[in-house]
């Protein structure tokens, strides 16, 4: 069956992804677009014997390629050539709606408006007319409530109706003022007939816009590479002479002009206009006193939640992957099939999946935020945070971006219009904590910080920690921000503008798909990164499978035999028919019980030698008197060395540490091996804890520094100023935290 490819198009907090939802259900998916790291969404639709593929286009004001979100839009919109674009309009806010509306009908493509929110539109007491602006845009309008699915099946008719011809959604072709028309002319006649991806009006639109991409395009395929410019040259003179103003600002005026005239024409508001509730609401939550300190609290709810609502599903993640990897371990022989299994696969990957509540929680909120309506308030109520710093509130949507992943945070600064505040805003997103690192912070909070309950219940010192080491990051990015923004980044901070959308109550519908769509991309992750990395540092730790070892394991082994048999007077054909259950045997029992731990201690010894004379001890090895000075040791190196290509392999590193280097208990969980290791205490996991927030980022998240700045110069700034502030934080981090924990 062939697929029919439908687009939504519309401009943030429009409700856009509230109607991907509707008609997608859980049949979607989330990747990347070709070539960038930018989600792209895409559902399935069946209706009525036709497969529909919905593309969720990223939220984008305008067509002109300024952002990286208007890009992708318009590369999709040209070049997958979407059947249908369906444009879902925030009603309640025609006039900044409609400018990407009349941009979408110039691409002349069917398009369907959905008027979206109509039941703020109705609370506000106003009459919006889908029949009017459905005659003056030349296309079908349709009304919806998102939220309430109100509107779906007159979405889907209209969709069906002009699938099958039976409904007109070309548009009507806007005539621009007669001098653009002139000029608008003259281009398109040079551009007819040349094959090109795009229609030709829109083509000669864009160029007079000046956009860089349509330009290119066209001297790369449109043969025009030598006689464009006198061609543009001649149209921009033909405007200049007859209206003295640049033809960016004229084609931008005409559009505002027709909006102007169509809001006129279909909406009618009451003379005198109450007071909303998002507007009653923000006099509250963005105060100018208590704004920041509401947020906090909402900042500080969310890390508490992170641990106290997953300790039961953590806890039976634990158990089930102990209970794998022992009925694994039952069932294969001893070699090097059942150590990848047990030791590399469930011992790495299955350290890392106990952290998949966690992490599904922390997006619930980050959800909550975005679709209540209140992640542009946060911008708003932090903007007179980040003013002292030479950045505005526009940088905190990329940082709260990069608390999911720092790659979407790094990109997301491509939205700020300001070269200066987006190298700022991307020197400053590594050291939020991305959700890769909460699986570091949450075993080393679990393995030493106590599950205490103050204030009957309300403050749990866990959350209190992770709370403390987020704003630690945040820290971080306030002096690495202070310390560029006057230095080599040193200029003036641009005014700030940003629209407030509307408050809304998220459907269940919204909530579940975000934290199910995270967790897919996480489970996903753990099964080809991780994976390959954990089978990568296995191999490490296991070979050379023979080293040469300092001391005669097996000579110790029967050493210890046969001190026991010496002790007790027995013969080895006594012990294996002892029953050491009887009462009489007590005392044989004692002693036979400590030739056992002696045997475990040697064994363990042995594993521990075996893995610092593997590859990756000897790598270790190297590093450790870097890292020596902050307690770690050679283990720990290794680990946040195998962390560079994903944080999450930290922890999955330390599990084979762990598998591999202890014998005698029966599965013992990470959490337990780190705390009984003698080499590690509470402040040697708080040390850890704040290198691995400080540290360099990822590869890939370097690798999209070096794409956005299109230099090595800044990824090698970030490399080098990460890892410094990374080792000084926790040397002196540490030495300040003694008097703390020793006390």
């Amino acid at each position: 069956m062939d697929e029919i490819k439908i687009a939504l198009a519309g401009n943030p907090n429009s409700g856009k992804t509230t109607i991907f939802n509707n008609l997608t259900g859980a049949r979607q998916k989330v990747g990347n677009y070709p070539g960038v790291t930018v989600e792209r969404k895409e559902g399935i639709l069946e209706l009525e014997g036709e497969r529909l593929r919905i593309i969720d286009l990223p939220g984008t004001y305008s067509l002109t390629a300024y952002s990286l979100e208007e890009l992708i839009a318009r590369q999709v919109l040209i070049e997958e050539k979407p059947q249908i674009v369906v444009n879902i309009v925030d009603a309640s806010n025609l006039e900044r709606n409609l400018y990407l509306t009349l941009q979408l009908l110039e691409l002349g493509i069917p398009v369907v408006v959905v008027l979206n929110m109509m039941d703020i539109v109705r609370k506000r007491g106003y009459h919006l007319s889908p029949q009017v602006l459905s005659k003056e845009l030349g296309v079908p309008v349709v009304s919806t409530v998102g939220h309430r699915k109100e509107g779906m099946k007159d979405l889907l008719q209209t969709i069906k109706g002009v699938l099958k011809g039976e409904i007109k959604a070309y548009g009507l072709k806007r005539r621009f003022p007669a001098p653009i028309e002139e000029a608008i002319d003259h281009l398109q006649r040079s551009l007819a007939g040349r094959g090109l991806p795009a229609e030709p009006r829109w083509l000669a639109i864009k160029a007079l816009e000046g956009d860089v991409e349509v330009l290119r395009l066209l001297r790369e395929k449109a043969g025009l590479n030598g006689e464009l410019e006198d061609i543009l040259h001649e149209a921009i003179k033909i405007l200049e002479e007859k209206c003295g103003a640049d033809p960016e600002s004229l084609l931008a005026d005409a559009r505002y002009q027709a909006i102007s005239d169509l809001v006129s024409r279909s909406l009618k508001r009451p003379k005198t206009e109450t007071v909303s509730l998002s507007d009653r609401i923000d006099q509250v939550l963005c105060h100018r006193f208590w704004g920041l300190p509401i947020f906090l609290v909402f900042m500080w709810f969310m890390f508490q939640a992170v641990f106290s609502w997953s300790a039961p599903f953590t806890e039976a993640l634990e158990g089930f992957f102990s209970w794998l990897g022992g009925r694994v371990e039952a069932s294969l022989p001893s070699g090097h099939l059942r150590s990848l299994l047990v030791d590399g696969i469930i011992g790495g990957v299955g350290g890392v999946l106990v952290f998949l509540p966690q992490i599904i929680i922390l997006f619930l909120f980050i959800a909550l935020f975005e679709d209540t309506g209140y992640m542009a308030r946060a911008a708003f109520i932090m903007d007179r945070a980040l003013s002292p710093l030479g950045l505005h509130g526009k940088s905190f949507v990329p940082l709260l971006s990069a608390f999911g992943c720092n790659i979407p945070g790094i990109m997301a600064a491509r939205t700020l219009e300001n070269q200066r505040l987006r190298l700022l805003t991307i020197l400053a997103a590594p050291f939020m904590s991305c959700t890769a690192r909460l699986p570091i912070y949450i075993l080393f909070i679990a393995a030493f910080i106590p599950q205490r309950e103050f204030l009957g219940g309300l403050v749990n010192l866990q959350g209190l920690v992770l709370f403390g080491i987020y704003l630690l990051g945040i820290l971080a990015a306030v002096i690495t921000v202070l310390i560029f923004s006057r230095t080599v980044l040193a200029g003036e901070k641009p005014p700030f503008v940003m629209e407030m959308p509307p408050y809304r109550i998220p459907t269940l519908q919204t909530l579940f798909l975000h934290m199910w769509n995270r967790a897919v991309l996480y489970l996903r992750k753990a099964g080809t990164i991780i994976l390959a990395i954990s089978v990568l540092m296995w191999l490490l730790f296991t070979f050379p499978s023979n080293p040469t070892l300092e001391k005669n394991y097996a000579s110790l082994k029967e050493e210890a035999a046969q001190r026991f048999l010496t002790e007790t007077s027995l013969t080895p054909e006594e012990v294996a028919g002892l029953d050491l259950s009887r009462a009489e045997n007590e005392s044989l029992a004692r002693a036979y019980s400590a030739y056992q731990a002696r045997i475990s201690e040697i064994e363990r010894q042995q594993a521990a030698e075996r893995l610092e004379k593997s590859y990756a001890g000897r790598l270790g090895q190297l590093i450790e008197p870097l890292i020596r000075p902050l307690g770690f040791d050679w283990r720990v190196g290794v680990a946040l060395t195998s962390a560079f290509a994903a944080k999450e392999v930290f922890v999955a590193t330390m599990g084979q540490i762990y598998s591999l280097g202890e014998v005698g208990e029966d599965n013992p969980s990470l959490i337990d091996s780190i705390r009984k290791d003698p080499m590690f205490s509470p402040l040697t996991g708080v040390g850890v804890m704040i290198f691995s927030l400080l540290m360099l980022p990822c590869m890939a998240a370097l690798s999209v520094i070096k794409m956005e700045t299109a230099s090595w110069k800044w990824p090698l700034v970030v490399v080098l100023w990460n890892m410094s502030l990374a080792w000084l934080a926790t040397f002196f981090g540490v030495r300040l935290l003694g008097p703390l924990f020793y006390s």
